[in-house]
């Protein structure tokens, strides 16, 4: 299960032709946020991750020693299936009757 961060952060990349930079997520999310700013990356730095860790994307940027900076993000195929499949049970059916 998916929270609906990591939805957006899906549905963005997939919106983008499946490839986008970490940063203009975190600024599209947060636009009208109460959240402090220091917090926001923090938070989607997060959901990022879990979502590597899953493989639902992939993350491309350094690494250093000490820790891994993540500059862009790119959906897999199991990340596209995942957010078609969420999408379809968002999608409200037509009230069509079969004759």
């Amino acid at each position: 299960m998916l929270s609906r961060l990591q939805q957006i952060i899906l549905e963005a990349c997939v919106d983008r032709g499946g490839c986008c930079s970490r940063r203009a997520i975190a600024h599209q999310l947060f636009q009208a946020s109460l959240a402090d700013e220091r917090y926001q990356q923090t938070i989607v730095t997060r959901s990022v991750e879990r979502l590597i860790a899953r493989g639902l994307i992939v993350g491309r940027g350094t690494k250093t020693k000490e820790k891994l900076f993540i500059e862009t993000i790119c959906v897999t195929p199991a990340g596209r299936r995942a957010i078609l499949g969420i999408q379809k049970k968002r999608q409200t059916p037509l009230p069509l009757k079969d004759r």
